[in-house]
């Protein structure tokens, strides 16, 4: 469960910044809590546990960036984003409390948006959760929905005959119903990568490749399209960069 805390004292600017983060991490099939505070020492005295802190810098009780450090300071993991009207404090946060990123009042929905999906993909794997619905698990077992980690999922695979897709995990697999098309689109700031039609594939799960075949850490070899190798390619090397 993700856990989301936004402060702003300014109730009008905290429900719009609110509405807009429910709207994208519900559209994102995130599990995820958002806790909302005018206050900042209450907010202070009543978190216990926070994986984002969207907070606003003009605020009279306690500025937004002395705020940043006391979060810091009890959850140095925490990823920061600043809201402010005043544009001239936003380099005093990054530098300061080295905050993830700043956005200007008033809050547009399509940078914010961007913000938090490049935020996610920062963030723990062990984070970031996904609810499949209508699943059958591969005892035939049936489930109205499902959540599971992201990170867990080795690749998914589209069944043609059954029109359905596969989850596949190292010691489980689940059908259900989707468009892959959106799947594809959904998954792609979460390093998953499409290696042939019909295929997409968790590249942390990749042990090796060899010409064009993927060797998974569970032992399963995955084809790479050759139309698709430059590309896929392209994606392992910047995954590899990225975690260096």
């Amino acid at each position: 469960m993700l856990e989301i805390v936004v402060c702003d004292d300014d109730i009008a600017d905290l429900e719009c910044a609110v509405n807009m983060l429910h709207k994208i991490f519900t559209s994102q099939k995130i599990a995820y809590n958002i806790e909302r505070f005018v206050s900042a020492n209450e907010m202070l005295e009543n978190i216990s546990s926070i994986d984002i802190g969207i907070l606003d810098i003009s605020m009279e009780e306690l500025n937004g960036i002395k705020l940043g450090r006391k979060v810091k300071e009890k959850f140095p993991n925490v990823k920061l984003v600043y809201i402010t009207s005043y544009e001239e404090y936003c380099m005093q946060a990054i530098n300061e409390v080295h905050a993830f990123s700043f956005l200007c009042k008033p809050l547009d929905y399509d940078k914010l948006k961007m913000q938090m999906l490049d935020l996610l993909n920062q963030l723990p794997d062990a984070l970031v959760e996904k609810n499949f619905l209508k699943v059958t698990d591969s005892d035939g077992k049936e489930y109205m929905s499902i959540k599971l980690r992201l990170s867990d999922i080795l690749y998914f695979e589209y069944i043609k005959r059954s029109r359905k897709v596969l989850i596949v995990l190292s010691d489980i697999t689940y059908e259900y119903d989707c468009i892959f098309e959106k799947l594809v689109e959904e998954l792609q700031p979460y390093d998953f990568v499409v290696n042939c039609r019909g295929n997409l594939v968790n590249l942390r799960h990749i042990e090796k490749i060899k010409g064009f075949i993927i060797y998974m850490d569970n032992g399963k070899e995955l084809q790479i399209a050759q139309r698709r190798s430059n590309d896929f390619r392209e994606e392992v090397n910047k995954f590899l960069q990225k975690n260096s």
